[in-house]
C-alpha cells in the first residue's frame, strides 16, 4: 500500500480496508489481520493500525473478539451503506471534475447516457 502525504496514514488504512470489503476482498464476518501483522506488512506503527481498527470499530465496521481477533461486521446494511456512499462520492468527483471543463449537466448526463448504452451493449 502506497501512502500519500496529504491525509492521516490510519484513515488510509480505512480507506483500504473499506474498498476491500465493497469489492469482495474481504467478506462479512471475515477476520481481518491482526494489528501487529497488518502494522508489520505496510511497515507502520502499531499504533496507528491500533487508531484505524478503534475507528472502524466506532463505525461499527468491525468488530474485535477478545482473544479471537477483529472480524468485518456481519450487517450486510453497513455494506450496502458504504457502497452507496462510494457510488456518491464517485459520481460527484467525476461531475465536478466534468463541469471543471466547461461541460454542462446535459452533456454529462448525454455523456453517461451513451457510456452506459455502449456498455449493455458488449
Amino acid at each position: 500500500m502506497e501512502f500519500n502525504q496529504k491525509e492521516p496514514i490510519y484513515t488510509q488504512i480505512i480507506d483500504d480496508i473499506k474498498i476491500k470489503f465493497i469489492n469482495g476482498t474481504y467478506q462479512p464476518g471475515q477476520e481481518i489481520p491482526s494489528r501487529r501483522e497488518l502494522a508489520k506488512r505496510l511497515g507502520v506503527n502499531p499504533n496507528t493500525i491500533q487508531r484505524a481498527y478503534r475507528e472502524m470499530e466506532e463505525m461499527k465496521l468491525i468488530i474485535t473478539a477478545r482473544g479471537q481477533g477483529s472480524f468485518m461486521t456481519s450487517d450486510t446494511s453497513i455494506l450496502d451503506a458504504l457502497r452507496e456512499e462510494a457510488l456518491e462520492a464517485t459520481v460527484s468527483q467525476s461531475i465536478e471534475l466534468l463541469r471543471s471543463f466547461g461541460k454542462s449537466d446535459e452533456e454529462i448526463a448525454t455523456a453517461i447516457h451513451k457510456y452506459l448504452e455502449k456498455g449493455s451493449s458488449r
